[in-house]
């Protein structure tokens, strides 16, 4: 899996990733997140537009991300989620956890409110 990071400013971060986010791909997710944690971001956006499967590893370095950043004052959402992967996370209840958009632009609005 490719994983890119964009700065929307000192504070925000677009994280891009391509590929399956799976038991192989997990570490590298979450070791991205701990580097965004301890770099101080308050908002992070997922753009999951290439992501073609994720299985329950995958599910779970997203979970630890989410842990990683703290919660509370922070502000993690995913954009651009594929028909499957929107269907697990539906099935996972774990739409009610994240926020799910349709687009980066949304999701960083959601951050902003």
């Amino acid at each position: 899996m490719q994983i890119t990071q964009r700065a929307v400013d000192e504070e925000t971060v677009v994280i891009a990733l391509d590929g399956v986010l799976n038991a192989t791909t997990a570490d590298q997710l979450k070791q991205t997140f701990r580097q965004i944690a301890e770099a101080g971001a308050r908002t992070v956006v997922l753009d999951m537009s290439k992501v073609h499967f994720i299985d329950s590893a995958g599910l779970a370095a997203l979970i630890a991300g989410s842990k990683m950043l703290g919660g509370g004052n922070q502000c993690l959402q995913l954009a651009s989620l594929q028909p499957q992967a929107q269907m697990l996370f539906k099935l996972t209840m774990l739409d009610k956890v994240f926020g799910v958009h349709a687009d980066v632009a949304s999701a960083l609005k959601a951050c902003r409110r």
